[in-house]
């Protein structure tokens, strides 16, 4: 019995992360993982504003008055200033070729960045439909995160940590053994990305009347921790 007790132990401790630290007695390493999903209640939006014109100058003004009227419209749901990022105006010539290979100009092209944190994410229909009627053309990712982030990687994490003693005792009963104290335990593996599912939502227009229903998908953030727990082995 001694034999099959110790060559477990020793097949089980191969898996060990390059680097951690093993006990010079019978022991057992194993990894866990722990999963939370929740629903979102904060979002981030990346829009651009882009405008074209013959004039510079008048190209600037479109594109300023456009991220100014948008500006407002977050002032007006009282969403913070310090939420919002709005980068300087960029501002260049496009230029092309004629058929007969001469440079000729397209006009101006006046863009600015604009980021958006909204601390409830209800708001985020509305908001998208304030960008549109500002003059906002160009939307970019939009991610979603909680306020609750830091307690559910905590929760994860220890889930994650009660997985892998779960699967010590599994494989400590298979060689008749119990697990005894832990060694050392590390993190090797922290995550959260947003999944999503269906649902029936009514979108609502830039003049703000109801729109035929449409089908939307609405996430859900999946926090994953993963832990690496070396425990001693008592026979």
């Amino acid at each position: 019995m001694r034999a099959i007790v110790l060559w477990g132990i020793l097949a089980v401790a191969s898996v060990a992360h390059a680097g951690t630290p093993l006990p010079d007695g019978p022991h057992v390493v194993t990894s866990g993982e722990g999963k939370l999903s929740v629903a979102p209640d904060m979002a981030t939006l990346r829009l651009v504003v882009e405008k074209r014109d013959a004039s510079p100058a008048v190209t600037k003004q479109q594109a300023d008055q456009a991220v100014n009227r948008f500006l407002d419209a977050l002032a007006k749901r009282r969403v913070a200033a310090a939420d919002i990022t709005a980068s300087d105006l960029g501002l260049s010539e496009d230029n092309g070729r004629n058929d007969a290979g001469r440079r000729v100009s397209n006009g101006f092209v006046a863009e600015r960045s604009i980021e958006v944190k909204l601390r409830d994410v209800k708001q985020l229909d509305a908001v998208l439909d304030d960008a549109l009627a500002a003059g906002v053309n160009h939307f970019g990712d939009t991610t979603f995160g909680s306020s609750r982030e830091e307690a559910l990687v905590a929760q994860a994490r220890l889930l994650a940590a009660q997985d892998a003693r779960h699967k010590a005792e599994q494989l400590a009963r298979g060689v008749s053994a119990q697990v005894g104290k832990v060694y050392s335990i590390d993190s090797t593996g922290s995550s959260n990305s947003a999944r999503y599912r269906g649902d029936e939502l009514g979108t609502i227009t830039v003049t703000a009347s109801k729109d035929v229903p449409a089908r939307y998908l609405q996430p859900q953030i999946e926090f994953k921790e993963r832990v690496q727990v070396v425990f001693d082995l008592q026979r």
